[in-house]
């Protein structure tokens, strides 16, 4: 017979599981906090990006417009500038 019964060791490993998932539980939100603490300079990138968000998005529908060849299509052009800019007044009254 075993110096220990099996009810014992059982005890002993579920506290052993228990120890364990606290000190997981600790290290990821150490984790957490050190990936915050790194990431923090992206609410300043977002604060800039917000400030320049008209000049972003009239520039990337320019952009677009070139590289699709509209220019040379006023019609064609002034209907896509058009809704882009109804796209626009959509999202900046959200």
């Amino acid at each position: 017979m075993s110096a220990t019964p099996p009810v014992t060791r059982l005890a002993e490993r579920k506290r052993l599981l228990v120890l364990q998932a606290d000190m997981h539980r600790t290290l990821l939100c150490a984790v957490c906090v050190d990936a915050r603490a790194r990431l923090s300079w992206l609410n300043e990138v977002r604060r800039k990006a917000r400030s320049a968000w008209p000049w972003l998005a009239s520039g990337a529908t320019a952009m677009g417009l070139l590289a699709a060849g509209q220019w040379r299509k006023p019609a064609k052009w002034i209907s896509v500038a058009l809704a882009a800019w109804r796209a626009w007044r959509k999202l900046k009254s959200d």
